[in-house]
């Protein structure tokens, strides 16, 4: 096993394939996730030489099953990603051979499907589970119905349109992710971790971002022929940055206002902190589930490498 010592306390992170634990002829270990990836990545690098007859050999292939967690003295283990092995890598000269694992929501964004919704984004999402034979563990209730036929599109997709309909109405954010090793899940973003960076401790270097290039102050309503019927704005940004407008076309059953509204951006604000990873425990550095880094904030993607006792992870949140 990888073992090290953090603040006093044994902690060690355990590398099983196919249930066969490969801690001791691992080499490196990145663990990644990104809210644009859909799927968290697992690549790790295994030694491998063939005139060594002492190193055991590991038969990995495709198609095997991963599993990455992590362990303290004082608390239970922890599972931290479960998924297969779809790539692996290996160069003539070499001693060592990569694998690259993805989480199961591969298969939700892998998958199509061709469907008439009209029932809630927790229902929608079970049901996409079940058609696809991948395990659902919850989704996040809204109360929302919403009627959304998908013919020929992507299952990720569905889930998300679902989503972005009842985010237009009550203004929460929403994202899927892994839990429980393989059961898929939808949450609300911006929950708190409880992590803390502070400078000459865990964090290391930090960066802060503006941005107007993806802003919309004005959005025009139109009518099924293109009329124009009715506008929503952001005067105050508009008289200060002049206007960048886009254009919402009436839907049955959908408030106007409301769609319009949601079109609106502001000034995008962004950071990226590299620290200590031993600041959120299990935690990758705040996995990709959009945990929140301070207010305001939230985390969007992280990556985080693990080769020595000292590890350092890259977050980049907005």
């Amino acid at each position: 096993m990888i073992d090290w010592y953090i603040g006093g306390a044994t902690k060690y992170k355990k590398l099983v394939v196919n249930n066969r634990d490969l801690s001791q002829l691992v080499g490196t270990v990145t663990w990644s996730g990104d809210s644009k990836q859909v799927a968290r990545k697992l690549t790790f690098t295994v030694a491998s030489r063939a005139s060594d007859r002492f190193l055991p050999k590991v038969p990995i292939r495709e198609g095997d099953q991963v599993v990455f967690s992590y362990k303290d003295k004082s608390a239970p283990e922890r599972v931290l990603f479960g998924g297969p092995v779809l790539d692996i890598d290996k160069a003539a000269s070499g001693n060592s051979i990569t694998y690259t694992a993805l989480d199961l929501l591969f298969y939700i964004n892998g998958s199509d499907i061709s469907h008439v919704f009209d029932d809630t984004p927790e229902a929608i999402t079970a049901w996409v589970c079940s058609h696809l034979g991948v395990p659902f563990g919850s989704a996040a209730p809204t109360g929302v119905r919403v009627y959304m036929p998908c013919l020929g599109k992507r299952a990720y997709e569905a889930i998300m349109a679902a989503y972005t309909a009842a985010s237009r109405q009550n203004g929460k954010k929403y994202m899927p992710m892994m839990r429980d090793v393989n059961k898929v899940c939808v949450i609300e973003k911006g929950v708190l971790c409880g992590a803390v960076l502070e400078g000459g401790y865990n964090l290391t270097e930090a960066s802060y971002k503006t941005s107007l290039q993806n802003m919309v102050n004005r959005v025009v309503i139109t009518n099924k022929e293109g009329t124009e019927v009715g506008a929503v704005e952001d005067g105050d940004a508009r008289k200060k940055y002049g206007t960048i407008q886009r254009v919402y076309q009436q839907q049955d059953g959908k408030n106007d206002a409301t769609e319009a509204k949601a079109l609106l951006q502001a000034i995008e604000q962004s950071g990226a902190v590299t620290a200590m990873s031993a600041m959120c425990g299990p935690y990758p550095a705040m996995p990709s589930s959009c945990r929140n880094l301070s207010p305001g904030f939230t985390v969007n993607s992280t990556l985080k490498a693990t080769h020595t006792p000292f590890r350092t992870a890259r977050t980049k949140c907005s």
